[in-house]
């Protein structure tokens, strides 16, 4: 049998192992380099910034450059291969980590920072595309599950390690980009050495050099089953690239629409808690530790809603565990806001946001995919990211012009707003497509098995 089919269809080898867990170490530094900023904020002088405004243009910036590196750098991934886009995506990112170390205002932090949002953006999708690749039909779901854990545990693991470095040199802020810089040099090595290049990629432009990297990819596997010479046979439809018009067409609109919505709202409120919470935590208590700290928990509180997600999923349905965590994290967040003043018990809460909100996060990742056709399920996952990336990027900006009139725990309770909204598009979502997925089958019904392996990648 050809590859392709191989990896579906049999256990998991060493070599997809050793693949998938250094997709995983890639997603853990994204997940640390878009939240450094939330850990470098409470250490910057007080003299960096004119105005409070300048603080939601810097925490911005980033956004802006992860919807850019989204909606137009991750089509090169098709064009010129995944691991080809992920290895110079990170070249991007160490760039922007050098250049925010080296930063000697706010003006060329921000510039720095919207560099390494395009790398953080251009190649999260390609890393999503790979590691579905190379996951066996039976264990997909399990693997993307732990997969998206790296997000998390990036900014929990490499905030605390930040703020370590940051006391041993003295509260110089620089050390965390400093820091940054070294282990996405780290994962360059790692994805040069341990990533393959996408199998769809390479069979669907099948040069002399394709065909011998799937030569060895095939002997990696160690499968005496697997002919190196066989290829899956593409359906014209599943090599399609999809378009933004099968977004909409066949009523597709309306949960087009919806997710959307939800997935942008999620994020604003996402990327508010993320980069204010250790800002506001520090001015409510007058502690820039204390901030840390509160950052770091809501972290861990994403570590743990990514395993609560995979669990609980066993019992409910993804799409109405979806609505009813939006509905928890909005009440939660107003909580939390009411005991603002009371700086310890709104901590413990910041784990209850971050694990509500996470399973949030990732229950849209494993809802929408399969709500279209196979040929358009990356681009209307890509576009949603995309979307939801854009309109988040209002988030931290508002709130930066907010602080000038009104108080942090105010601003926490209008927060709440977003995810209510969000919860109430989730809802609708799941009475319109209550118990539904487009399965392979019905996407492409003539295709063979190995048709289906690649048209779904």
């Amino acid at each position: 049998m050809d590859i392709a089919t191989a990896i579906r269809k049999s256990p998991l080898s060493r070599f997809q192992y050793l693949a998938l867990t250094a997709c995983l170490l890639v997603l853990t530094i994204d997940g640390f380099d878009v939240f450094v900023m939330g850990f470098v904020l409470p250490h910057l002088p007080d003299g960096f910034f004119d105005s409070s405004a300048q603080k939601g243009y810097l925490l911005s910036a980033g956004l802006a450059g992860m919807a850019i590196g989204s909606l137009l750098l991750s089509p090169l991934g098709d064009r010129f291969g995944r691991r080809a886009l992920v290895l110079w995506c990170l070249l991007v990112n160490f760039v922007g980590l050098v250049a925010s170390a080296a930063a000697p205002n706010v003006e060329m932090l921000t510039a720095a920072r919207l560099v390494t949002g395009l790398g953080i953006g251009g190649m999260t999708a390609s890393l999503t595309v790979l590691v579905q690749e190379y996951s066996s039909e039976k264990r997909r779901n399990a693997v993307m599950g732990v997969y998206t854990i790296g997000f998390p545990l990036g900014s929990l693991v490499g905030g605390f390690i930040g703020s370590l470095l940051i006391g041993a040199f003295g509260g110089a802020w620089q050390a965390m980009f400093v820091f940054g810089a070294v282990i996405t040099g780290a994962a360059f090595v790692l994805t040069w050495t341990l990533i393959p290049e996408s199998i769809e990629f390479l069979v669907t432009r099948n040069t002399p050099d394709d065909r011998a990297k799937l030569a060895v990819l095939a002997a990696k596997l160690c499968n005496p089953d697997v002919d190196p010479e066989a290829r899956p046979v593409l359906a014209a439809k599943a090599v399609s690239t999809g378009s933004i018009q099968g977004l909409f067409e066949q009523r597709m609109y309306v949960r087009t629409v919806l997710s959307w919505v939800a997935y942008s709202c999620v994020m604003a409120t996402f990327y508010f808690a993320s980069f204010w919470t250790p800002q506001l935590i520090k001015d409510s208590s007058g502690s820039a530790q204390l901030g840390t700290t509160a950052g770091l928990i809501l972290s861990l509180g994403g570590v743990f809603g990514a395993l609560a997600f995979g669990a609980s999923s066993l019992r409910i349905s993804a799409q109405k565990l979806l609505w009813i965590a939006m509905v928890v994290t909005g009440v939660a967040i107003v909580v939390f806001a009411s005991v603002f003043s009371y700086t310890g018990v709104a901590i413990a809460l910041t784990v209850v946001i971050g694990l509500f909100t996470f399973i949030a996060i990732t229950a849209l990742m494993a809802v929408v995919p399969p709500l279209y056709p196979v040929r358009n399920r990356s681009t209307a996952l890509g576009w949603m990211l995309g979307i939801g990336r854009l309109f988040s990027i209002s988030a931290p900006i508002a709130v930066g012009y907010a602080l000038l009139v009104a108080s942090p725990r105010a601003l926490y309770f209008w927060s709440a707003v977003p995810m209510l909204i969000g919860a109430v598009a989730t809802f609708v979502l799941w009475r319109h497509v209550r118990g539904e997925a487009v399965t392979d089958s019905e996407a492409l019904p003539a295709r063979t098995g190995d048709e289906a392996v690649t048209g779904s990648s």
